[in-house]
């Protein structure tokens, strides 16, 4: 087979979820085969080449004719993942995004071809995560990543680039957060509580006063009943006693409307509380 025609045959989709070697890696599969030969055959299917890119490729640059085997076999996914993944140096993420995404491509072409559609796949995400050699928390999120990811991002995680949970942050959306209600800090629960006793005091002072007024009203009215005067002045006393009573009255009802609006603010802090930890229950699911 001549240079020219080795440069006509293409890698197999399968191949090419494989990362290529560095340069200085494929310098030294060039130096190993010129000094030593072609050691492992190369495997083609369907007219490409399904195992040894790199082999394949070097031979051609150096002008040696390579050693192609079509292959016979009935699981050409099962073969190529064998024969690559625990011969390469690759990081668990890199492994699990090649079977991922190995499995897609089968599937996808599973259809149109009865070789594989009827060879064993790897259909679940403990077959995928046993053949990869990580554990199932990872094949998970190279599924994830295979499915929902573009196609550069994933050739990024495959070919060492990126990281598999980096590569996953990408694509996942922020939480929601809730937010929380400010604390209710204990000096300002401090400075209510003694605005209440200090409102309170005040209503038992005024009220006191009051009384003790009412008295010396009575005591006045007896002794300047002619005094037309005093008359005027007990009247003009009168009426502050009953514009400090409705007073007294405003504040009462003012309390008690601040009373009832602590109650409400209770009621609906609650109702955030129950409503966050629900939020938080769904983001877990």
């Amino acid at each position: 087979m001549t240079e020219k025609n080795n440069q006509t045959m293409e890698l197999h989709p399968l191949c090419t979820y494989f990362p290529r070697m560095s340069d200085a890696e494929f310098d030294s599969l060039k130096d190993n085969l010129l000094n030593n030969g072609q050691t492992h055959p190369i495997y083609s299917l369907d007219g490409m080449i399904l195992d040894g890119g790199n082999r394949y490729r070097a031979l051609c640059e150096l002008g040696i004719a390579p050693v192609i085997i079509e292959y016979t076999g009935s699981n050409p996914t099962q073969f190529i993942l064998s024969s690559n993944l625990h011969r390469r140096h690759l990081t668990q993420g890199q492994s699990a995004a090649i079977v991922s995404a190995s499995q897609s491509w089968v599937n996808a072409q599973a259809a149109g071809n009865p070789q594989l559609r009827d060879a064993a796949q790897l259909d679940t995400a403990t077959a995928r995560a046993k053949q990869s050699g990580v554990g199932h928390r990872t094949q998970q999120l190279a599924d994830k990543l295979v499915k929902e990811a573009p196609a550069e991002l994933v050739k990024e995680v495959i070919d060492g680039k990126k990281s598999l949970n980096k590569a996953i942050k990408e694509i996942t959306p922020p939480k929601f957060v809730v937010p929380k209600p400010e604390p209710v800090q204990a000096v300002e629960q401090e400075a209510e509580e003694d605005h209440e006793a200090q409102l309170s005091g005040i209503i038992d002072e005024q009220q006191g006063a009051i009384k003790a007024l009412e008295a010396d009203n009575d005591v006045m009215l007896k002794v300047f009943e002619s005094d037309d005067r005093v008359l005027a002045s007990i009247e003009e006393v009168k009426k502050l006693t009953e514009l400090n009573r409705v007073l007294n009255e405003r504040i009462n009802a003012l309390m008690d409307e601040k009373n009832e609006a602590v109650k409400t603010a209770e009621h609906w802090k609650d109702q955030f509380l129950k409503l966050e930890a629900e939020l938080k229950e769904l983001q877990n699911i």
